[in-house]
Order: structure tokens, then C-alpha cells, then sequence
């Protein structure tokens, strides 16, 4: 018997975080040349470890929405344009 609520959401949580700034990103809440919130920062807000925050960021490097640069917070480089053309 499946005693879990309906509701439960088993997504590791540094995926549910990449997929909320992903969001945040292609919405414009965060625009094309922005910096994104640090990893300690990330991590107070959505009360997840540092790690978590640092592992979200990555995925957003590996999808092309960030790009981390040496010392700096993560830059958002994702274009609405640039995604509709790889659509096509």
C-alpha cells in the first residue's frame, strides 16, 4: 500500500532549484547579461545547502542559461531568440 501524499514531490531539490531559476531566467525575471544570486545566497532564501545551490547553478551552466566566470556569481547568457532557433 502506497502510504505517500499525492502531492509528494520526490525531484532532488537541486533540480527542483535549477528548474525554478531556469524559469526565472526565461520569464525575464533575471535578464539576458544579469548576475545571478550567489550560491550562499540561493541557499538562504530556499533554506537548501550550499552544495545544492552550487549543483543547480552547474546545470544551469550545462543547459546554456549561466556561465560561470572565476570569482564572480553565475551570468545569465540565455536569449529568448537563441532558444526559439534551436527549437526549429
Amino acid at each position: 500500500m502506497n502510504t505517500a501524499p499525492m502531492d509528494a514531490d520526490y525531484t532532488p531539490r537541486y533540480i527542483r532549484l535549477a528548474r525554478l531559476l531556469r524559469g526565472c531566467i526565461e520569464d525575464g525575471t533575471y535578464p539576458l547579461g544579469s548576475l545571478l544570486p550567489s550560491a550562499s545566497r540561493l541557499a538562504e532564501v530556499h533554506t537548501v545547502s550550499k552544495a545544492t545551490a552550487r549543483h543547480a547553478l552547474q546545470i544551469l551552466a550545462k543547459s546554456g542559461h549561466a556561465r560561470h566566470i572565476e570569482s564572480k556569481p553565475h551570468q545569465v547568457i540565455w536569449r529568448q531568440a537563441r532558444h526559439a532557433e534551436n527549437l526549429r
